[in-house]
């Protein structure tokens, strides 16, 4: 199959799940006056809102990084892209849950675990990508061992810092969502080069 097939599609289901993302944002139902008040109560969608929406975005950005090295695409491909897409468009979810949650006991412990679990989910699949791209390199011509290998040890940065984060979600959850918002705006900022997924 042409890569663009699998980028086109890939790409519409990236948008579906950023924008599904603003649908857990909600007019307060407040009395004439305590706008603000209630808007202020709201900070952890718009936090939740913010982390997702950026690591949405990185993912995105870096998807088309790596196809952009492809020259065809066999099955086993699609089908891990199809797994890298579950965990993409099962951040929404997660998002809202975790917004809901995240102050809530225990059940913020498991909702924040959750969320941080779905992108450690996520950073394997672009993981298993670039692996089955460097044992198959007949599928990305354009692309050298180096480039793909430098995909690879970068892939694992934000596997590792997303299961950091799971794991300080049951201690402290608030934390574990600082560490996810830490980890995109360094992707965004901190780096220039290349893939950082």
């Amino acid at each position: 199959m042409k890569p663009s097939r699998l980028e086109a599609f890939s790409d519409g289901v990236f948008a579906v799940a950023i924008t599904l993302l603003v649908f857990n944002l909600k007019v307060p139902d407040v009395a004439s006056g305590h706008l603000a008040s209630a808007l202020g109560h709201q900070w952890p969608s718009y936090f939740a809102y913010v982390i997702s929406f950026l690591s949405i975005g990185i993912c995105w950005v870096n998807h088309h990084s790596i196809l952009d090295r492809v020259e065809k695409a066999d099955r086993e491909l699609l089908f891990i892209n199809l797994g890298l897409l579950l965990g993409i468009v099962s951040i929404p979810f997660s998002t809202s849950l975790a917004a809901t949650w995240y102050n809530q006991g225990d059940n913020a412990k498991w909702a924040i675990s959750l969320y941080c679990g779905i992108w450690v989910y996520t950073s394997a699949m672009f993981i298993l990508t670039i692996r089955h791209l460097m044992k198959h390199e007949h599928l990305a011509e354009n692309a050298t061992g180096v480039a793909l290998k430098t995909l690879h040890r970068k892939g694992y940065l934000g596997f590792s810092i997303y299961i950091l984060a799971t794991v300080v979600a049951f201690v402290l959850p608030i934390v574990a969502f600082i560490i996810c918002f830490a980890l995109a705006f360094y992707y965004v900022v901190g780096i220039s080069d290349e893939v950082s997924v």
